[in-house]
Formats: C-alpha cells, sequence, structure tokens
C-alpha cells in the first residue's frame, strides 16, 4: 500500500513547471527612466566602435543632450520686482523619459506623467501639496512621442530601440523663469535663497486614496485587493506603487539671488 501511494504522489506531479511565467495586473514589465546626456570620452567611443563597427561617426549610442541639470544660466537667476523678468532665465528645455513597454500593436503602451516638486522635505507626509510650476508641467499631460534622428541614441547595441517620450518645459514662452515664474503661489516668485527642485515621472496614474469603512480599515474587493476611491482627487507627484507604477525622480538644486543683494541681476 505504501508503495502504491508513494506511485500515486510522485504520478501527480507530471506538468514541468518550467518557463512558466505569470503575469498579474499589477506586474510594471519595463520601468519608466529619465535620459539625460552623459558626455563620452574618447577612450569609451573607441571600445565602443570595437562592439559593433558600424556605429555612425558620431560616436557610441547615448541619450539626445538635454539642458535639464544646468539649473543656470550665464547669469544668476534672481527674483524681480513687479511684473519684470530675469534677464537670466533659462531657455526653454526637453525633459526625456524612456519606456520599454509596448502594446500588442508594438505602440508604445504606457501614458507617462510627470511633476515638478519644489523643496520637498525628507519626511513630507504629502508630496503633493508640494506641486510646483504646473504651468511648466502641469502633472496631468502626458509626455508626447519623441522622434529621434538618425545616428546617436538611435543607434542603440544589442538592445530594443528606445521609445522615448518627452515634455518641453517652457513650450508657450520659450523661457523658464524659475524665481518667478511659479504659478502654484500667489505672485509666482520665490524667495532669494538656495531651492530645490524634484522630477518625478511615473508609468502609471498618479495615486488615489484608497476607501475607508468607519472604523479606518481598508476595505478590499473580491479579489482582495484595496478599493480605490475614483471620488477622490489624483494625488500628483505620489506614484502609484500599490497599483504597479514604476517610476524615476531627478533632484536639482538652484539658487534666486536678490537684485538689492546681487549687482549682476538684470531685471526687466
Amino acid at each position: 500500500m505504501a508503495t502504491a501511494a508513494v506511485a500515486a504522489t510522485l504520478g501527480a506531479c507530471i506538468i514541468p513547471d518550467a518557463g512558466i511565467k505569470v503575469r498579474g495586473d499589477f506586474v510594471d514589465p519595463g520601468p519608466v527612466r529619465i535620459v539625460g546626456f552623459t558626455p563620452l570620452s574618447d577612450a569609451v567611443n573607441e571600445e565602443c566602435k570595437s562592439v559593433d563597427p558600424q556605429v555612425l561617426s558620431g560616436g557610441c549610442p547615448a541619450p539626445p543632450e538635454t539642458i535639464l541639470g544646468l539649473l543656470q544660466t550665464e547669469g544668476p537667476f534672481c527674483v524681480c520686482p513687479g511684473e519684470t523678468v530675469d534677464f537670466y532665465r533659462a531657455q526653454s528645455f526637453d525633459i526625456l523619459v524612456e519606456d520599454p513597454d509596448l502594446d500588442a500593436n508594438g505602440e508604445p503602451a504606457d501614458t507617462i506623467l510627470g511633476a515638478l516638486l519644489l523643496d520637498l522635505p525628507s519626511n513630507a507626509p504629502d508630496p503633493a501639496s508640494y506641486v510646483a510650476y504646473p504651468n511648466l508641467l502641469s502633472g496631468t499631460e502626458p509626455a508626447a512621442n519623441y522622434q529621434l534622428g538618425f545616428g546617436g541614441y538611435g543607434d542603440s547595441i544589442e538592445r530594443p530601440p528606445p521609445q522615448l517620450r518627452s515634455w518641453t518645459l517652457g513650450r508657450d514662452t520659450g523661457f523658464v523663469d524659475l524665481c518667478n515664474d511659479n504659478i502654484a503661489v500667489p505672485d509666482g516668485k520665490l524667495a532669494p535663497g538656495l531651492h530645490s527642485l524634484r522630477l518625478v515621472v511615473t508609468d502609471r496614474p498618479w495615486y488615489r486614496p484608497i476607501v475607508l469603512d468607519e472604523d479606518g480599515h481598508p476595505v478590499y474587493d473580491a479579489d482582495g485587493r484595496a478599493i480605490t476611491d475614483e471620488d477622490a482627487d489624483p494625488m500628483i507627484g505620489v506614484p502609484d506603487t500599490p497599483a504597479g507604477a514604476s517610476y524615476a525622480i531627478a533632484d536639482y538644486v538652484f539658487q534666486c539671488h536678490s537684485p538689492e543683494e546681487n549687482d549682476e541681476c538684470i531685471c526687466g
């Protein structure tokens, strides 16, 4: 009898599990990332050509150049009085992000959203309350497809072609005036001094609060998932990681000067 029981047990496992892939609704195959330009040395370009001699004359594939990390121009950023503008405000520029997820037709599958957070403390209980510059990056406008030209980042080696999206900061005016044009505050002005700016991008809708019962406990659906409060406003700047969102951040620092204290300020 014991032999028969063992045989029955062994016979029950007749389907091998090799190659089985389980993918639920909240799995994100490819995370989003912020693309920034990194200059490559001659040595790197030479090594790159040894990997693929067909690389174009532009050198090793690298992301398109963006000035996002250069939060300073030829002169100081300044807080200007009244309706005057900062002469040294930055030119408009692109934010580039990459997300590899494709649908069944080979088209980008995810909607990419982004937001800017100003002076976010490390222990902020509600990052959404620090959203800034909605006139530059609304938080609700999806990134647009970005077409790569010949050469450079488009000539990827041993990887799928990059799927880039972008927003243009300062698209409507041609300028980015960080110290005077934050419409999230009444007069748009920042206080003189150092400021931090965090860019957050995500490949899912922003987080919404979950439904709580009268005792303050989460309410779950039949599948055991917490129910989202669809009547609540999305918390812009807060990725919905419980729903499988991936996200990327980039932090920058810039300084606003006062014309009364800095003779290099030019307002007009």
